[in-house]
């Protein structure tokens, strides 16, 4: 066992290095003086401890945000961050999540036995301990910034007769760290590789990196909302590279986050890929291993936007993978949805496919039963539904369809009842409404598929025939839709194809081998809601040039400033006449490779890698690029507004 000490801060390589130096817990500081915490945050159900997990209690004294002692002076790198006050990283405390996670997915952790962790923020260490005794590994580093705080847990581990902890004292919320991990030895079985050299991008099994990177409330970031996005992205960054842990070849990392700060980076639907979320799904595979019980389905930018039918068809999918690979879900691992999902397999033949009419009938009978579709339902729904459930069984003889006049509820609590059921109906309808504009592009999209596949002559010229009516048909139901829901039929339409066609489901969430175990808020001090999320570096090909993925990041941030556009548009806006580099990509009129025939229906959030990589490459060659632009940071660095010039429409 060995320790390494805090060292004198340095000048890093470069300024994007600089990041906060954080500690358990800190105060933001500024001109008006010390910021309190926000008092609705801290409620007594977040700290409240829980006599099954003995763990809570402690730390309950040991981390609780009111203690003032916990109040070390912090670095501030960015003085203009407001943030609530006090920061507590959350502890898991519960031994059974941790034995569920290693039991579900030990298959996958094999690999990594005998070999070396890398554990960030390790805390009180329950998740750092279960993981050892399972992997048995040559060496585990406990990377703790607060050593003095969490020393009674981590001690025995690192004092205990032939202990391969150690113990690096050093702050996780710098990239030098890591660079100075690797070049001082602190893996002595870890070999650096020439980034210039094939194997370096090879996967290194031998070293895993895990740990936790849950600040609550959350941590602000430099140019993140979150610190944890921040490391993320610099982690996942570092692949191509080569650089920090990745230094010995691609290193999978299993990392707990809060949901509601890190959920985004994972699109979980169609509407939720933008080019971040593309990127990384460019980059890396990426899996959650663990999610938070659901809560009640938000609206507006907190959305997905996935209708229901869609959540539980892609459900039903990664129920049926995870049960091919022998992953039953336990059933105090479960949410009703996991249960939804199994009565619509039953139903559709195991496709999961169902109309909107039908789910949404489906649910609110579940939840008059007392099936919670939370999560799943608006939340007008389920309050509606609720209050009906709450007539019922106080008036078991009255007909709400035909009520009488003795022994019935108030009228007026009838008349707020009426009210509220002719809003659902009428919510219900828009949806059916929507589904029938919907059935139109998805028809259109498979015809264009066929077509595509014809050779010329009578039968090709009808189905175009056919082909420009439904178009035409589409256009027309679209301009008459109020502007609320103007977008609403291309998010399904998008969601279905992205979900059901060729040649894979376009979204990593879709294609997920497996449903992520549930976890309870309870397991975590204080009580939050966390994911576990699992991601391994997909290889560079060796033939790329080494700033290949500069060239990918730059270009998806161009392309994905409109995500919902039609690609000819999009590349026109990106730059004059960019669409004419289309012809150069064959794979967007690949119905194999879900390309389409009408161009302007193909958009932004539904291109595969390989037609992302095509786009890029082709665009590398066109000789017309705009003056300086031929480098790899020209749309990163280009104003947002000179992204949307260009000659207009964009054609098909």
């Amino acid at each position: 066992m060995f320790r390494i000490h805090p060292s004198t801060r340095r000048i890093f390589r470069r300024p994007s290095t600089l990041i906060r130096q954080w500690s358990q817990t800190r105060n933001a500081s500024s001109e008006r003086g010390r910021q309190k915490t926000t008092p609705t945050h801290w409620t007594d159900e977040k700290l409240k401890t829980h006599s099954e997990y003995p763990l809570s209690a402690a730390m309950s004294k040991l981390i609780h945000p009111k203690h003032t002692s916990l109040e070390p002076k912090s670095y501030i790198a960015n003085p203009s961050v407001r943030t609530a006050g006090v920061h507590v990283r959350t502890q898991i405390v519960s031994p059974d999540l941790c034995d569920d996670v290693i039991k579900y997915i030990g298959h996958t952790l094999d690999k990594h036995k005998g070999g070396d962790i890398l554990d960030i923020n390790p805390g009180a260490g329950l998740w750092s301990q279960k993981l050892h005794a399972y992997l048995q590994p040559r060496s585990h580093v406990l990377l703790e910034p607060r050593h003095e705080k969490f020393g009674d847990y981590l001690d025995p581990l690192l004092s205990a007769p032939g202990s391969r902890y150690a113990l690096v004292a050093k702050d996780p919320c710098e990239l030098a760290t890591y660079r100075d991990m690797v070049a001082d030895g602190v893996f002595p079985h870890q070999r650096a590789r020439d980034s210039t050299d094939a194997s370096a991008q090879a996967p290194n099994n031998t070293l895993l990196v895990t740990g936790s990177l849950v600040w609550d409330p959350r941590l602000p970031g430099l140019g993140f909302d979150s610190m944890a996005k921040q490391l993320f992205h610099h982690f996942a960054a570092a692949a191509s590279t080569n650089d920090l842990f990745h230094a010995f070849g691609l290193v999978r990392t299993l990392l707990w986050v809060q949901h509601d700060d890190f959920g985004p980076m994972i699109a979980s639907s169609i509407n939720g890929m933008q080019k971040a979320n593309r990127f990384l799904e460019m980059t890396h595979n990426m899996n959650v291993v663990v999610g938070p019980e659901c809560t009640a389905r938000k609206t507006g930018r907190g959305s997905t936007g996935r209708d229901p039918q869609y959540e539980i068809e892609s459900t039903v999918r990664a129920l049926k993978a995870g049960r091919e690979k022998g992953m039953e879900l336990p059933p105090h691992r479960r949410d009703p949805i996991h249960d939804f999902a199994a009565d619509i397999a039953t139903t559709t033949n195991g496709t999961g496919r169902s109309t909107s009419a039908a789910i949404q009938e489906y649910l609110r009978s579940q939840h008059l039963a007392g099936k919670s579709a939370t999560g799943l339902l608006q939340r007008a729904f389920t309050e509606h539904y609720e209050e009906e459930r709450s007539i019922r069984n106080e008036y078991p003889d009255v007909n709400l369809e035909r009520p009488g006049k003795k022994g019935q509820p108030s009228s007026a609590r009838l008349a707020d009842f009426y009210k509220k059921r002719a809003s659902v109906v009428s919510l219900q309808k828009k949806k059916v409404d929507l589904e029938a504009i919907a059935d139109i592009g998805e028809e259109m999209y498979k015809l264009e598929c066929d077509i595509l596949g014809m050779k010329d002559g009578p039968e090709k010229d009808a189905a175009m025939k056919e082909l420009e009516e439904l178009d035409s048909r589409w256009e027309n139901r679209l301009e008459n839709m109020v502007t609320n829901y103007a977008f609403a039929p291309l998010s399904e339409v998008d969601d279905r194809i992205a979900m059901r066609s060729p040649p894979y489901p376009r979204l990593q969430w879709d294609a997920r081998p497996y449903e992520p175990l549930v976890m309870r808020q309870t397991e975590v001090w204080p009580a939050n809601r966390l994911c576990l999320i699992s991601a391994e570096p997909i290889p560079k090909p060796h033939i790329q040039s080494s700033d290949w993925f500069e060239w990918v990041q730059d270009f998806v941030f161009g392309l994905y400033s409109a995500p919902i556009q039609g690609i000819p548009q999009a590349l026109d806006r990106m730059q004059h006449g960019l669409s004419d580099i289309i012809e150069q990509c064959p794979s967007l009129k690949d119905p194999k490779k879900g390309g389409r025939l009408q161009m302007k229906h193909l958009r932004v959030r539904t291109l595969t890698m390989e037609m992302i990589e095509e786009l890029v490459q082709a665009y590398k060659d066109w000789p017309f690029k705009a003056p300086g632009s031929n480098h790899n940071k020209y749309f990163r660095n280009k104003p947002a507004a000179h992204l949307f010039v260009g000659r207009a429409g964009g054609g098909g």
